[in-house]
């Protein structure tokens, strides 16, 4: 049963501010880097919220076609 972000995870504040991102980019994806260029977080903090949200299932990462050295972060589904 697919409930809301709110109730169905126990997301920290930066995990939260992470996919909030993600989603508003939508299927374009995002790189860590210019999730640290949106947040005023740590990059270990970034990487973090990044590979919890990934362990939750709530993104995945493709990689990136700009460049192949780097992963594209995107959410699972466009609303949570």
């Amino acid at each position: 049963m697919i409930q809301p972000l709110d109730q169905s995870q126990d997301l920290t504040k930066s995990q939260r501010i992470v996919l909030e991102i993600l989603m508003q980019r939508g299927r374009k994806g995002t790189t860590p880097k210019q999730l640290l260029d949106q947040v005023s977080f740590a990059p270990r903090t970034v990487r973090y919220a990044l590979r919890r949200l990934l362990s939750k299932k709530l993104v995945k990462r493709v990689p990136c076609l700009e460049d192949m050295r780097q992963w594209v972060y995107v959410p699972v589904r466009e609303s949570f």
